[in-house]
């Protein structure tokens, strides 16, 4: 990674770092009587939230990599009126996965040990859990990383409209994929190796998961229909949470359509889909890699373009004794392809095609 990219990496984790931490620290306030309040809460807790943060602007990027909208820059900001002004089913997506990797980084670093106050879910353990198994053992407490990361997410949202509602809904339904996600562990107890009885404890899945399961919600999104020209009157305020209760909290909700991604829209700050990368073949290749160039390219009226470029790569490698691995330095060709522009011919170019193809002549070749 060049310096200037570097930066702008930098710049763009620290934005999010201030949207989740500094926005927040002065309204944080207590849970369940066990957790501090104020700034050492804010000290405590705000590393793993920012890395929380990250992890889910990342796993966008990963989930929608080979979609027209990619997870863009503009998706960092998760605040109400800020930068995402659109309340489409991608803003949607956004603030469900950032809110769940906030709290699946809280709940693996309590599991880990880095809070005082924090420790195993054992509420539940010696409980009869189904036939022939009980509750044991250390379920990793996603109860804590629940609450603390609704304290932090939730925070954002300040407005009493039905975008904030839009996002408080969603900020839930990322928490609770969370823990839909979860695994249970079992071990068995019993004479010589036998399974007489089993005790279980939940365990946090990896986070691939939770966002491959977020890209299934994304893709059933529910819109919700307003009312419309209610205006900013008291009985429009109170139908707005009615509209969003009717929805389960599981499912991710839209207000809004998404606007056609494969044009570049600049008010908006889409890129559009031409000079994106496909993927035309290769081994083990996603159903969404495969689809790649037609989803990128031709359905959004663009043709497949070649490039071919040498790549150093370690060949010829050899063990020496001792211990040592000794490689060349290769060079090889790859073929990348990209999304391109039509050519546009010109109309008596075509039209004399035409003509020549209706009267069975061959082309005649271009002199140089």
């Amino acid at each position: 990674m060049t310096g200037p990219n570097i930066k702008g990496y930098q710049r763009r984790k620290l934005g999010i770092f201030y949207t989740l931490i500094f926005r927040f620290c002065f309204c944080f306030r207590s849970v369940n009587n066990f957790l501090m309040t104020g700034s050492k809460a804010y000290l405590i807790y705000s590393g793993s939230v920012a890395a929380g943060a990250q992890s889910g602007i990342e796993e966008c990027k990963h989930q929608f990599a080979w979609d027209r909208w990619n997870c863009p820059e503009r998706a960092l900001q998760l605040s109400t009126h800020s930068g995402l002004r659109s309340a489409n089913r991608e803003v949607a997506f956004v603030h469900a996965i950032s809110s769940a990797g906030v709290m699946y980084t809280l709940t693996r670093n309590c599991s880990l040990g880095d809070f005082e106050n924090c420790g195993c879910d054992d509420s539940r353990n010696g409980q009869l859990g189904g036939q022939g198994w009980l509750w044991g053992g250390c379920s990793d407490n996603v109860g804590f990383g629940e609450s603390i990361s609704k304290q932090f997410v939730d925070a954002l949202e300040t407005g009493q409209d039905a975008r904030a509602a839009m996002n408080l809904h969603n900020n839930e339904a990322g928490r609770k994929a969370v823990k839909g996600t979860m695994k249970r562990t079992c071990k068995c107890h019993g004479v010589s190796g036998s399974c007489t009885t089993q005790t279980c404890w939940l365990q946090l899945p990896e986070f691939r998961e939770v966002g491959a399961y977020l890209k299934e919600k994304y893709h059933r999104a529910l819109k919700i229909d307003l009312l419309k020209g209610a205006g900013n009157s008291a009985a429009s305020r109170g139908a707005v949470p009615e509209s969003f209760s009717a929805a389960p909290k599981k499912e991710l909700v839209h207000l809004e359509d998404s606007p056609d991604y494969c044009l570049e829209n600049k008010t908006l700050g889409l890129p559009g889909t031409e000079g994106r990368e496909c993927v035309k073949k290769g081994r083990q290749l996603g159903k969404w890699e495969k689809r790649s160039c037609r989803r990128l390219c031709g359905d959004c009226g663009l043709a497949v373009g070649e490039r071919r470029a040498q790549v150093l790569s370690s060949c010829h490698c050899k063990f020496h004794w001792c211990c040592a691995v000794r490689c060349e330095q290769c060079r090889k060709t790859i073929t990348k392809y990209f999304c391109l522009k039509l050519e546009k011919k010109s109309r008596n170019q075509s039209g004399s095609k035409r003509k020549d193809a209706r009267l069975g002549r061959r082309p005649n070749p271009t002199l140089n």
